[in-house]
């Protein structure tokens, strides 16, 4: 894809959103990128917020345009830009996986997450405003979140921010003409090679109800699929099963 186009801002309520504001003005070049030292209402999954202190993290949203995707397989974009953040982390420390549906895991602690918001236009994707959020030198958390993590505390020395950035962008590029060439079989592949708790059982949780499974596959619309010891199959999409940790 063409070079990244960066707007660095000192503050602002969500990069997402002052994103998705640029664009209802005028027309933006695929990647774009609204980068923040700070954001005060960063936005999670759902009604999540996100906690990041000033000038300690990645807090950043980037455009793109994938005309090429189907709707019904938009959750093959949300593999790509993982897998872009997974191999850009690696090069640290290989030691990064994903956590189905978005987030970003160091064992069993969450270093980033990811917010897509996709802008549909009959059956396909019109363009994508993808949100990431990565603790960097972070080392103090005091929001009820249970289990942050930072790069910092993983390395244990401070990272610079903006080498950072940079490292997972062109990591997130590279999947992304990968995604737009039609390599969806290795993505899937790599995407499940890379998934938390992709290969043994595992406590599960849904309508109140623990089990024990393990992944079979994430579908190209965002479906986890499990298998429990006894042979079943189990479908859920978000929100509708968590993890036991």
């Amino acid at each position: 894809m063409k070079p990244f186009t960066i707007l660095h801002l000192t503050e602002v309520d969500s990069t997402n959103k002052y994103l998705r504001n640029q664009i209802d003005k005028s027309a933006l070049p695929e990647g774009y990128v609204i980068s923040a030292d700070f954001q005060n209402s960063g936005k999670g999954l759902g009604t999540n917020t996100w906690e990041s202190e000033a000038n300690k993290n990645l807090t950043f949203s980037l455009l793109l345009c994938p005309g090429f995707l189907k709707a019904e397989d938009m959750f093959l974009m949300s593999k790509a830009i993982s897998l872009g953040i997974i191999d850009a982390l690696n090069t640290y420390q290989n030691c990064f996986t994903i956590k189905w549906p978005n987030d970003i895991y160091y064992q069993n602690k969450k270093v980033g997450g990811i917010l897509i918001e996709n802008q549909i236009q009959g059956s396909q994707i019109k363009f994508s405003i993808i949100g990431i959020g990565i603790n960097v030198n972070q080392e103090r958390f005091t929001s009820d979140a249970p289990n942050p993590i930072s790069l910092q505390q993983i390395l244990k020395h401070p990272l610079d921010t903006n080498e950072c950035l940079n490292r997972i962008l062109n990591q997130i590029s590279i999947w992304y003409d990968m995604l737009s060439d039609g390599y969806t079989e290795k993505i899937n592949q790599q995407y499940f090679n890379h998934l938390f708790r992709s290969h043994h059982y595992h406590d599960f949780k849904a309508n109140n109800e623990l089990f024990h499974a393990k992944i079979m596959e994430v579908k190209d619309d965002g479906c986890l699929v499990l298998a429990t010891p006894t042979g079943d199959t189990r479908s859920f999409y978000m929100k509708e099963v968590e993890f036991v940790m």
